[in-house]
């Protein structure tokens, strides 16, 4: 195993960590005795009571960023040598831009525990527009970013099986992510049926990549990238 297939398998698991840890928090205020509510005073009083949630909320992202981003670099220059350069880096274009959002909405989630709270000791109707407009920009960044890592899951998944450079279980499973890119686009567009199940399933979905990047990393870990790449590589060029 090269020193790059290892880096890029152990940021891939530690991306999926940190993703795990981010949904989490994002389930704190039920938890803790707050209203599931897009309310803007509910959640000022959350973030009041409770300021830490968010920013660990916002380090994990940023850890899910940095960790995205090495993890895209190596797992390119792992499977470069058996993959189309120009879909690879087509790919690979997605899932950074997935992590630089990631990064934005990490910065925003901290800034709700400081300049937030400082505009909400001001006047309470000033909180609640500030809280609705860090919400909403927070919501655009990590919604776009989730998409960037659908398209970067599934079209990784795409270029594994054609050049089986990955298995094929892994590969078929980032039907997992494209469902989630189809239901997210097709469905405000009123071009699917409102169906509860479609919800769920496209909510599940967004762990449901992680649970994929934390099998990635695995099979890099576990499988002889390199060294072995180049034998399989050999006989296919020699047959020719």
């Amino acid at each position: 195993m090269t020193t790059t297939a290892r880096v890029a398998g152990v940021s891939t698991m530690v991306f999926a960590l940190a993703g795990f840890a981010w949904f989490a928090f994002q389930l704190a205020p039920p938890i803790l005795g707050f209203d599931d509510t897009d309310n803007p005073a509910v959640s000022i009083a959350f973030v009041r009571a409770h300021p830490d949630i968010h920013v660990l909320a916002g380090l994990s992202l940023i850890l899910m960023a940095i960790a995205l981003t090495v993890a895209i670099l190596g797992v390119a220059e792992v499977i470069a040598p058996r993959a189309d350069s120009l879909a690879l880096r087509s790919v690979s274009a997605f899932g950074l831009f997935a992590a630089a959002l990631f990064l934005v909405t990490g910065g925003l989630q901290i800034a709700k525990s400081g300049p937030l709270l400082h505009i909400a000791n001001l006047r309470d109707e000033w909180g609640e527009a500030a809280y609705l407009a860090f919400n909403v920009a927070s919501q655009a960044a990590v919604i776009s970013g989730i998409v960037g890592l659908c398209l970067w899951a599934a079209g990784l998944s795409v270029i594994g099986r054609r050049r089986r450079v990955l298995p094929t279980w892994l590969c078929v499973l980032g039907i997992v992510p494209a469902f989630r890119l189809v239901a997210g686009t097709l469905g405000p567009l009123g071009l699917l049926p409102e169906i509860e199940l479609l919800w769920i399933i496209g909510m599940i979905s967004i762990p449901g990549t992680m649970v994929w990047c934390l099998l990635l990393g695995i099979v890099l870990l576990r499988r002889g990238f390199g060294s072995s790449a180049v034998r399989q590589a050999v006989p296919a060029t020699a047959g020719a």
